[in-house]
This record gives structure tokens, C-alpha cells and sequence, in this order.
């Protein structure tokens, strides 16, 4: 008992008094038992601060998506509007300090045509297919997304050889036309 006062104080402390601090604090009870109450506690810090951003950038995004994350792999789930918000919410991830991987799954609910959408899954399959298979490049650590033939990576590289590498894997793929890179390095102060 008194380990859950402790934690919910420093919760609430770590996340100044927005009303979005206290989402994370309803699973802690639970999910301490199985991976730890060090690991929890990082978790919903991430969780909160990833949701404090959203609320920050557009309220309405935060209604429509769902943020779950497990020893510091963030799982983006909902609905946004365009792929720029897409974009957008993975990089505000990856910002966080303590992040390891982002899988956004979020959907858009304004697409365009077929054709395009058929081009960036196949663009987004092969650079993933690449970064996996080239045994230089740590894959877990980076998120792709291809929206209208344009190339988003992000995550963290450990030098700046892995991320030259990955980049070069998105702008080899045969539709991607332009590359924005959020990479950032392993030793840069977030």
C-alpha cells in the first residue's frame, strides 16, 4: 500500500497537473505484479507524457487514439484524419525519453486514392524488408511510414552510420520520390 501512495505521488509530481496525469495510474495496480513496479512506473510516464503531447497538439486527436506501452514499446492504436498526423504522433513518441520502439497503427480515415495507398504499402514492405535484412541496423529501433510516395523514418540510431543506412534503405525503394528523416542518435539528450 504504502509502495502505490509512493508511485502515484511521484506520478502525479513527474507530470505537472494536467488532467491527462492520472489516466496511467488505473492499470499500475495490476500490471506491477507482472513486469515490475520499476517497469510500470515507466510505462505510464511515457504513456502520460505521449498523451500530455497529443492533448497539447489537437484534444480531439487524443478521443480517437489509444496509447499502450510495454517496457518501453509504444503501441499507437485509433483513428486520425490524414497521414500527417500519422506522421506527426510517431515522431511525438519517439520524442519521449525512454522510448525503444513505436508501432503506429493508426488508421486514416482520409485516404487517398487506391493506387496511392497500394504504392505506400509496398514502398513501407520494402524498406522494412530491407532495414531487417541488412545485419548492420538494429530494425526494432525505427518506424516507417510512406504516405504519397514520401518516406517518414524515425527512432534511434546508434551512430550516425545506422542512420545514414537506414535512409538510404527509404530512398533506394523504387516509388519512394522524397525521404524526411527524425531520426535521431543514441547519445542525443532528449
Amino acid at each position: 500500500m504504502k509502495n502505490l501512495l509512493f508511485i502515484s505521488i511521484i506520478t502525479l509530481l513527474l507530470n505537472s497537473c494536467t488532467p491527462l496525469a492520472t489516466i496511467g495510474m488505473v492499470s499500475l495496480g495490476a500490471a506491477s505484479k507482472e513486469k515490475g513496479i520499476g517497469t510500470t512506473l515507466n510505462d505510464n510516464i511515457i504513456k502520460t507524457k505521449i498523451s500530455n503531447l497529443i492533448f497539447k497538439l489537437d484534444k480531439d486527436l487524443i478521443k480517437n487514439t489509444k496509447i499502450f506501452v510495454n517496457n518501453g514499446s509504444v503501441l499507437l492504436t485509433g483513428k486520425v484524419k490524414n497521414p500527417s498526423e500519422k506522421v506527426e504522433l510517431t515522431k511525438i513518441s519517439w520524442a519521449i525519453r525512454g522510448v525503444n520502439e513505436v508501432n503506429n497503427e493508426l488508421q486514416i480515415t482520409d485516404t487517398s486514392s487506391i493506387k496511392n495507398v497500394a504504392r505506400d504499402i509496398a514502398s513501407m514492405g520494402e524498406i522494412r524488408a530491407r532495414i531487417m535484412s541488412d545485419k548492420d541496423i538494429n530494425s526494432i529501433n525505427f518506424s516507417i511510414d510512406v504516405v504519397n510516395d514520401k518516406a517518414y523514418i524515425s527512432g534511434v540510431a546508434s551512430n550516425k552510420e545506422e542512420m545514414l543506412l537506414v535512409k538510404d534503405h527509404a530512398s533506394s525503394s523504387r516509388f519512394v520520390k522524397e525521404v524526411y528523416n527524425y531520426i535521431i542518435l543514441f547519445d542525443d539528450k532528449r
